[in-house]
């Protein structure tokens, strides 16, 4: 790990272990595989994640990795499953975590914020913006796992804002979605050294600009018999 790693990539990256499992730990081969395979594809790319860099990083024959995945995209897709999942455990503690204030979305969207400008935002980003149509099961992997977290979201401000619509909640949480990708996207492109600097200064301002999108549309909001 990187000496200037954020709190997010020492909080969720996972590191392949040193030497072959023995025989009765077959078990642990799985996630130090996929730890492998992701950190090549963060750190290299896509091109250079192959089987046989994937086996000499994690310290396993290239059999042993062809007995679980007939070729290298279907273990590139698998790792990035994989990472799809930490990330989406790490932005739910935040939903779920912060109690009954306000600081429960300055802290969703920190933790969203630093997934996109992290290096393996970064990474996974620029794949689906760069690579064609032959990773659509990757595209419709990312889509299902946006989707739950927008969904998660969603309903937490309905629970949260009294009146406020399911279907509204939803609109609410992607428009919130779609800020934070510009903000990072800019962020990434402009200024990708002081990325995180930036989140730092300017996140609770940001935070505030969604605040002000929710209480907009939540005070827009009439009974019926009005």
């Amino acid at each position: 790990m990187p000496p200037n790693a954020s709190a997010f990539d020492k909080s969720t990256a996972r590191a392949p272990r040193v030497g072959r499992p023995p025989h009765d730990k077959a078990e642990l081969i799985e996630p130090d595989l996929l730890a492998a395979t992701w950190r090549i594809f963060v750190d290299q790319g896509y091109s250079r994640t192959t089987i046989e860099a994937v086996a000499r990083h994690a310290r396993m024959s290239k059999r042993t990795i062809y007995q679980r995945y007939n070729s290298k995209d279907q273990l590139i897709e698998a790792a990035i499953r994989d990472a799809l999942e930490r990330w989406r455990s790490h932005v739910r503690a935040s939903l779920t975590d912060a109690g009954q204030g306000e600081d429960w979305l300055e802290e969703f969207v920190r933790r969203c914020l630093e997934i996109l400008v992290a290096p393996e935002g970064c990474a996974l980003m620029g794949f689906l913006l760069t690579e064609d149509e032959t990773f659509h099961t990757v595209r419709e992997t990312v889509a299902t796992s946006v989707g739950q977290s927008v969904g998660v979201f969603s309903a937490l401000l309905a629970q949260r804002t009294p009146g406020l619509p399911p279907e509204l909640a939803e609109d609410i949480a992607l428009a919130v979605l779609d800020l934070m990708i510009g903000f990072a996207t800019r962020l990434n492109a402009l200024q990708p050294h002081f990325a995180r600097e930036q989140i730092r200064a300017r996140g609770p301002r940001f935070t505030a600009v969604v605040r002000t999108l929710v209480d907009i549309q939540s005070s827009s909001i009439r009974p019926e018999n009005d």
